[in-house]
């Protein structure tokens, strides 16, 4: 039995909510805290709602018609990447009068354009609900089923709990799965579009579909003529391997650059996150190789994979130098190990050791012993002390202090002695008031007195007129610290901190350590194109010159999109500038991601080219 087309529109599942909660199916309540994999959805403020099920734990499967323009359009009208309306998951919480369970907002969306499907990520990974266990196989006729949702009953428009109804399987007909109800009181109702089907599969609730549509006999607010329990639900068994390897995307990824095999010539490295593995249930971290051969970078090799334990690619901060001096950059990698017991903040440094073909597994070289939190900690990477090996310098958020009532801001400096690092010393604190979620950090020579600087870029906030102001300030490396910050630089038009991404290098080869700014200037007025301009700040020894205007995009360049990143890839002794770029996901759900590279000329840079092009699904 399938629904025809004329019944879709008028019996679609989802909910038009008009101010007033989700709902469930005509079963009874589910028992408390069984099948919490499924997920209510709100979308706007209450414009409509639908039912979802946790597939991975930061990907949610539903029908493709929640997110629909119009709830009588065929699936294939849903776009790929961020939805229209803001969209709440709710994920855990079978009794929606408590707090339990996690809310997650839904940022991106992968279609299917052959069914009723889509998968959505939230913005994070939920924590302690697993995921529904997949069906591999279809139910066969007659086969009793599982259906639950957060839709209509008979007598409710908005219950407040999970509510579950039975079904029997009638037909397996390609994408659609259909069934009739157990009872005359099981149907599928307004609301539960996206909900979970499940089948027994040796004593285990598996996900064979989601549903999708019903004629919605006995659901309140519907025809009171209508009788039919029928639905059809989309099948997810026939594509499991799709649904994992959605939830599989690599999520972002964060580059370095550094001479990584010791040719004279700088290479990119790139981890991406992988999400949750399938088959280990651990999250997976993969660390990929460009190696430039002086004209251009290559095509990325994996060097690494975090296969034996569970990496968190949110929890990590990267940084690049030599910390061993063995004339070949290595990985450093900062690394958030949560909190304690008793609510202790724990952090970590390891590095991955370059071998000249690839990276050794990587090494932890300091643990936290009192509390430390990582995510007040901006660390950078330079041979301050100008020894030949890099260390690594942490900016630290104290928060408020206490007695001074100031935003308080340390520097920590973790010096290397070539086959570890000495303990974190205290090198400056802020006497007046320095706010750490002002600033971003970087580092490099800035001097040229062979001993790598700190530099931060810090907002200085709003004039009166509305104008942003934004400041350049350097720390200077010495043989025992850094000396006190000086500032070298003041925006004297309006620039705006928020819309910066700075990066060092000696981008005209003279010995020190310039500044460059990758800058969002948002739409262009004429073109209606998305324009991102590219700055350098020139050093002069003591300062810096004023900001020159190096490159602007002649083609739309979305800034929140590309991460920059200084690296001398001809080894021409003229730093260069990388851009990892996301191109977001395409029509086929795919996620596609492109190296750029802007060569320097001594007095600017080229237009940039991009050496690498690919997608990593």
């Amino acid at each position: 039995m399938a629904l025809t087309g004329a019944a879709l529109a008028g019996t679609l599942v989802a909910a038009s909510l008009a101010g007033v909660q989700a709902a469930a199916t005509t079963g009874g309540p589910a028992a408390r805290d069984s099948l919490s994999y499924t997920a209510r959805l709100v979308l706007g403020d209450t414009q409509r709602a639908c039912s979802a099920v946790l597939v991975a734990p930061q990907w949610l499967a539903t029908s493709a018609q929640c997110f629909a323009d119009d709830l009588a359009q065929s699936p294939g009208h849903v776009s790929a990447g961020k939805p229209k309306w803001k969209t709440t998951a709710t994920i855990g919480r079978t009794d929606l009068s408590t707090t339990s369970g996690q809310v997650r907002e839904v940022v991106e969306l992968v279609p299917r354009t052959d069914r009723d499907l889509v998968m959505a990520r939230l913005d994070t990974p939920t924590t302690g609900i697993a995921p529904a266990p997949l069906a591999l196989t279809p139910p066969a006729a007659g086969e009793k089923l599982t259906t639950a949702g957060y839709g209509r009953t008979h007598d409710q428009w908005a219950p407040l709990s999970l509510h579950t109804a039975s079904g029997v399987t009638t037909s397996v007909d390609g994408v659609d799965l259909a069934t009739e109800g157990a009872t005359a009181s099981d149907a599928v109702c307004a609301g539960d579009a996206g909900g979970p089907v499940l089948r027994e599969v040796d004593g285990t609730l598996r996900l064979t579909a989601v549903n999708s549509r019903s004629w919605q006999g006995g659901c309140f607010g519907a025809d009171a003529a209508e009788t039919r329990t029928g639905a059809v639900s989309t099948r997810l068994d026939d594509i499991t391997a799709w649904v994992q390897q959605v939830a599989s995307l690599p999520q972002q990824g964060l580059p370095v650059g550094g001479d990584f095999d010791g040719d004279g010539k700088d290479d990119a490295a790139v981890l991406y996150d992988y999400g949750l593995d399938s088959v280990s249930g651990k999250r997976r971290v993969a660390l990929w190789l460009h190696t430039s051969d002086g004209a251009r970078l290559s095509a990325p090799r994996v060097v690494w994979q975090s296969e034996a334990s569970s990496w968190t690619w949110s929890h990590v901060k990267l940084v690049g130098g030599d910390f061993d001096g063995d004339g070949r950059d290595d990985i450093g990698v900062f690394y958030d190990n949560g909190r304690d017991a008793d609510g202790t903040y724990k952090s970590a440094l390891w590095t991955f050791t370059s071998t000249g073909e690839g990276f050794a597994e990587p090494q932890r070289v300091w643990q936290s012993t009192g509390s430390w939190n990582w995510a007040a900690s901006q660390p950078v990477a330079g041979d301050f002390d100008g020894d030949g090996k890099a260390d690594v310098g942490v900016l630290y958020d104290y928060g408020k202090n206490a007695t001074t009532g100031l935003q308080e801001t340390g520097l920590w400096d973790f010096r290397s002695t070539g086959s570890g690092f000495a303990p974190p010393k205290k090198v400056w604190t802020s006497a007046t008031s320095w706010t750490w979620s002002h600033i971003k950090s970087t580092a490099g020579d800035f001097d040229g007195d062979g001993k790598d600087d700190v530099g931060v870029l810090y907002d200085n906030g709003k004039d009166a007129d509305g104008s942003s102001r934004t400041a350049w300030w350097t720390f200077a490396g010495t043989s025992t610290g850094v000396a006190a910050p000086q500032r070298v630089w003041q925006s004297t038009g309006s620039w705006d901190w928020a819309a910066s991404r700075p990066v060092a290098g000696d981008f005209d080869g003279d010995g020190k350590a310039d500044v460059g700014v990758l800058y969002d200037n948002g739409k262009n007025a004429t073109t209606g194109l998305q324009e991102t301009v590219l700055w350098t700040f020139g050093s002069t020894g003591s300062g810096f010159a004023a900001p020159k205007k190096v490159w602007t995009s002649a083609t739309s360049w979305t800034w929140s999109r590309a991460v920059p990143f200084g690296a001398d890839f001809d080894g021409d002794g003229k730093a260069d500038v990388g851009v990892l770029y996301d191109n977001g996901l395409g029509t086929d759900g795919r996620r596609t991601y492109g190296l750029w590279r802007f060569t320097s000329t001594g007095t600017g840079v080229s237009a940039p080219v991009r050496d690498w092009f690919s997608s990593l699904s």
